[in-house]
């Protein structure tokens, strides 16, 4: 199959043993609206991070450039493992030394990211044992499955689960070959434990995307997300009750697949209407160059990397105030630090200082003397990493 952030720390020590878990345009003198941070219309950037080798933490090195906003939409932590108790005759979930170090350190591994808004997945593979998603016989073995990968989506803090039905071996160790319902019954069972909230997504690939009678038993449902496995190529998934908007066509390595590749799907991929765009293999160093190359087709914004980041809101309104433009800019911080911010525009530029955490503070200016509103200002938000320019468009009302 296919270097810090601001205020972060790399993976410590390696933990011991493997862990197998139980379980717009403004009328005259009318308000502008605030502006939505995050299009919801943008693809979803998918990054998949092979911890065995590489910090789960670099994935938060990575912003969209003049915004706070996250370059990946969700993060796989691969790959924990479904594997196969001989004397039991039952399938567990195993975290081998290097993902139960990234999941114990998850202050430092996976709460940067979540707190840029990135979701972090753990994504689950077979491991050659006869233990698969495909060949649970009953819907009781698949629902024992379900408790461990609840259990341990609760215990970390984690987002959800990723499915990929690889290297499982079935019929090793005398286990079941796969059968159109064992899927069905394992989503259904993770779905109700994890609730409407937590993702569930599927490499398309192998006996569970093959073989599952997802009409007849209506397992897309539970499904968020399905996307193409086969690095570099276009490749969209057939699942029934799923539409584009929850299909990636498009898959990269980000180590081998050629830029102008890479470009190419993420233009298809705009194109074509679909909602997912995955990257996989995101090691150590800089690939802003590389990824900026896909986001800027997918989002309008190029990929910063390491740029400085600070945990703040912002919200802009333009009204009219006596013929002309009026803006309040408003920005609440939830930083940790204490933070200062300059909002320059085309009206004029104005500084506050002092912002600690939980703080609010709005800063006025109103077009006079000749000044125009462009409907673009920049909000440069100073603290002990630097800099983070943050631009922010408005609608521009018609004042008279």
């Amino acid at each position: 199959m296919h270097a810090p952030a601001p205020r972060r720390a790399g993976i410590a020590a390696v933990a011991a043993i493997g862990l197998a878990i139980a379980g717009l345009t403004v009328p005259a003198a009318a308000s502008a609206a605030p502006i939505a941070a995050p299009d919801a219309d943008d693809p979803k950037r998918v990054v998949y991070v092979e911890v065995n080798s590489n910090d789960m933490a670099n994935v938060a090195d990575y912003t969209l450039e003049g915004t706070n906003r996250p370059a990946f939409d969700m993060a796989m932590i691969f790959a924990a493992n479904i594997n196969y108790d001989v004397d039991s005759q039952q399938a567990y979930l195993h975290l081998n030394e290097r993902v139960t170090e990234t999941l114990e350190q998850a202050d430092t591994q996976i709460r940067p990211l979540q707190e840029r808004g990135t979701k972090v997945l753990l994504s689950v593979l077979g491991n050659h044992q006869g233990a698969g998603f495909a060949n649970f016989t009953s819907r009781e073995s698949a629902a024992a499955f379900a408790d461990q990968l609840a259990d341990a989506v609760e215990t970390y803090g984690l987002d959800g689960i990723d499915f990929d039905d690889e290297w499982s071996g079935y019929g090793n160790n005398g286990t079941a070959q796969p059968n159109p319902t064992s899927f069905a019954y394992l989503l259904d069972e993770l779905r109700d434990r994890l609730g409407p909230d937590k993702l569930i997504t599927l490499y398309n690939i192998g006996p569970s995307y093959d073989l599952t009678d997802w009409q007849g038993t209506g397992a897309s449902e539970n499904l968020d997300y399905s996307w193409n496995p086969y690095y570099g190529a276009w490749n969209p998934p057939q699942v029934p009750g799923m539409t584009r908007d929850q299909f990636g066509a498009a898959a990269v390595d980000l180590t081998s697949t050629s830029v102008d590749r890479a470009t190419a799907l993420a233009q298809r991929t705009v194109d074509e209407g679909y909602g997912v765009y995955v990257t996989y293999n995101l090691t150590a160093g800089d690939h802003s160059a590389y990824l900026s190359k896909i986001t800027e087709i997918l989002t309008g914004h190029a990929t910063a990397y390491r740029a400085p980041w600070y945990d703040v809101d912002v919200e802009v309104q333009a009204t009219c105030a006596g013929g002309d433009v009026k803006l309040k800019v408003r920005i609440d911080s939830a930083d940790d630090a204490e933070l200062s911010a300059t909002v320059a525009s085309t009206v004029g530029t104005r500084t506050v200082d002092g912002i600690a955490a939980g703080e609010s503070r709005t800063i006025v200016q109103q077009a006079k003397r000749g000044a125009a509103a462009d409907g673009e200002l920049t909000v440069s938000v100073n603290g002990p990493d630097g800099t983070l320019d943050l631009v922010e468009p408005y609608a521009v009302p018609v004042c008279r």
